[in-house]
């Protein structure tokens, strides 16, 4: 019999994290959806623009490695401030002059994204449910607003306004909210608590390690690529393709939004499943020639991939419960490895041997991760 999954008191401070984790989902979409543009811009090869999200993975590296001792020594204003980052990084890359400029401002973005990633489910476990629910929830107020940023992107593209308003711009105005309640409420404990003295993980701990980069890798290969996929392969025009890339983060969307009653069919049912259903609309994505039906497919993907992240950190993060504030940075750290690595190889393949089977590298790693959780429920 599994755990017993209590309903989410969704206090204000809850919701300030609900929406901090929503401004992390617009960039990360966003990021995606302008790196067309800045390949457009810069004259760059794949695996050059590639070196954009990488530099936020090392942002996530440094602060899954690290971010347990800084969360303790800002205590209640590690959230704010880890919020803070993410939205200025976002601006210094948005309007950073030439590349220096404008990886520095990826990274500074990465730094503040890696700080949620670490607090913001660590703090959900202690506020609320703690379970599967919760982080679900926030993951879906994230792929939500992920949502929005191909759409505001290619909307912005379209009426020739360029894309640094609707990347940098809208999570501007829109961090005022949650920082003010995160402020306001300091009894977000996780924030609060000291330094943890340190021990191993236990090796069920790395088991769901290796399984969160695995997903993460998958998710963000398709994030970053998908509107250059549609563009390159597919032959829609270049703001068309940044918009219809939506598809992916919509499904992934409405998978997340289902968060707490998918949970009921059980977590190992759900992770054998879901990576089947990306992998077979990923299927369709790649192969069907009419954009429409691809988009079809592409939004099936989303749906597959939607629960993978929530489920497998909090599964995680259940293996080391006496160490929640080194879980949580250890799995930013897996997000990190993810990202500085799926992203970028997928890239320099694409430089090699053409995006179209280079996108091959996300259904590789969705079969990887479905045969290692079949074994492991056998």
């Amino acid at each position: 019999m599994g755990p017993v999954r209590h309903p989410v008191t969704r206090t204000p401070a809850v919701l300030g994290l609900y929406a901090a984790f929503g401004c992390l989902g617009y960039l990360l979409a966003g990021l995606g959806a302008i790196l067309p543009e800045l390949r457009a811009e810069r004259d760059l090869p794949r695996g050059e623009a590639a070196l954009y999200p990488s530099a936020f993975a090392l942002g996530l590296v440094v602060v899954g490695l690290l971010g347990h001792r800084a969360a303790a020594r800002l205590g209640r204003h590690a959230l704010p401030a880890a919020l803070s980052a993410l939205v200025g990084g976002a601006a210094i890359l948005a309007l950073g002059d030439g590349r220096l400029g404008t990886g520095a401002g990826a990274l500074i973005l990465g730094l503040g994204g890696a700080g949620l990633v670490q607090l913001v489910p660590a703090a959900l476990r202690a506020d609320g449910d703690g379970g599967a629910v919760a982080i679900g929830e926030a993951n879906a107020v994230s792929s939500a607003a992920s949502v929005l940023a191909p759409l505001l992107v290619g909307a912005a593209l379209a009426a020739g306004l360029g894309w640094r308003a609707a990347f940098a711009g809208v999570p501007l105005a829109a961090a005022a909210v949650p920082v003010v309640l995160l402020l306001r409420r300091a009894a977000v404990t996780a924030t609060a608590a000291p330094a943890d003295p340190g021990g191993r993980a236990p090796r069920a701990f790395w088991n769901r390690w290796a399984d969160l980069v695995l997903a993460v890798a998958v998710e963000f290969c398709v994030l970053f690529w998908a509107a250059d996929f549609l563009h390159t392969v597919k032959g829609l025009e270049s703001g068309t393709a940044t918009t219809a890339s939506a598809a992916f983060v919509l499904g992934m969307a409405l998978g997340r939004s289902a968060a707490s009653r998918a949970v009921r069919l059980g977590e190992e049912r759900l992770l054998i499943g879901a990576p089947a259903v990306a992998a077979a609309g990923f299927a369709v994505f790649w192969t069907v020639p009419q954009p429409a039906v691809a988009l079809a497919g592409l939004l099936v993907t989303g749906l597959g991939v939607a629960l993978l992240y929530p489920l497998i950190l909090a599964a995680a993060l259940e293996e080391w419960p006496d160490r929640p504030g080194r879980a949580a940075a250890r799995c930013a750290l897996a997000s990190g490895v993810a990202i500085g690595t799926g992203p970028p190889l997928l890239g320099a393949l694409a430089d090699l041997a053409g995006l179209r089977a280079a996108s091959l590298l996300a259904p590789v790693l969705l079969l990887v991760l479905l045969l290692r959780r079949v074994l492991s429920a056998r």
